[in-house]
């Protein structure tokens, strides 16, 4: 099984952070390799919610379904479903801890299982793993980005 452990402290409020990533389907404005994203059904956020992800590359898409959901704090999605070679099933966490009144830390946390026996792990190993850690740490440069601009009004992250 891989996995990937990634933190990084952020010089914003937990409350602003979380706004980012609790806007569950629109993951593609900080995710760099997610071309767009949505909602399947008719629940937004929480246990039970789906999101589909359309990636740039490949045309590849997976399908993720919340299994759990700690308000101001952390989600943790199954990826269930994906036409991704390689990739059999993974959980995924992302939360934010307050830290000090205007600092916080933002966290990641992935398991995954591969497909192909051996071969895959391999290709975990040599590709998949640093790939998938290297669009991690894209993804929290690319928030910072957000919060540390006046975008965060301009595409109306939902309060």
């Amino acid at each position: 099984m891989g996995q990937i452990h990634l933190k990084r402290t952020f010089n914003h409020p937990a409350d602003q952070v979380w706004k980012w990533l609790k806007d569950y389907g629109n993951i593609h404005r900080i995710h760099p390799m997610i071309g767009h994203s949505y909602i399947e059904g008719e629940q937004s956020c929480g246990v039970g919610a789906i999101r589909v992800c359309e990636m740039n590359m490949g045309g590849f898409q997976l399908k993720e379904r919340v299994l759990d959901w700690q308000e101001n704090q952390f989600y943790t999605v199954d990826i269930y479903e994906t036409t991704m070679p390689m990739m059999q099933r993974s959980l995924a966490t992302f939360g934010v801890r307050a830290i000090g009144a205007e600092t916080s830390e933002v966290y990641i946390d992935i398991e995954y299982t591969t497909t192909w026996g051996l071969f895959g792990k391999i290709m975990d190993a040599l590709f998949m793993n640093p790939m998938m850690t290297m669009m991690m740490k894209r993804m929290f440069r690319k928030l910072d980005e957000y919060l540390s601009s006046s975008q965060q009004e301009s595409l109306g992250v939902h309060g």
